[in-house]
């Protein structure tokens, strides 16, 4: 870090930009745009190593030194876990049609595939 650098300034930018990659992730979750919910995750995961360097350099605002920066990581990570929990639920579900699908195709094979031939009813028998 540049001795000029303000070391709070740097943390507050880093929540700031790690609650906005949140918040993408949110969004492409939402719309199943997988390759940017994947960035997202990826740059979370940046934002948590540059964070952990900045409290490491100035424990003094560190969550356990400033209770704000406390306060404020701790609903950014709520909010993150509650994006885990959705994409985890929306797994099950896929894994749950998926595996309907399995069941069905199963079945269908089990009773081959020759055409039914079509039977006309004469409505006067």
């Amino acid at each position: 870090m540049p001795p000029s650098a303000d070391p709070r300034a740097e943390i507050v930018e880093a929540i700031l930009a790690f609650e906005r990659s949140c918040l993408a992730a949110d969004a492409a979750l939402v719309e199943r745009r997988w390759p940017d919910f994947r960035a997202a995750l990826a740059s979370q995961r940046q934002l948590t190593g540059r964070l952990a360097e900045l409290f490491a350099a100035t424990p003094q605002f560190a969550p356990d030194g400033d209770p704000r920066v406390r306060q404020r990581l701790l609903g950014v990570f709520k909010y993150r876990e509650d994006q885990l929990r959705r994409l985890r639920a929306y797994h099950e579900q896929v894994g749950t049609r998926l595996s309907t699908l399995a069941k069905m195709r199963a079945f269908r094979r089990s009773i081959g595939t020759a055409p039914v031939p079509a039977r006309i009813l004469n409505a006067h028998h």
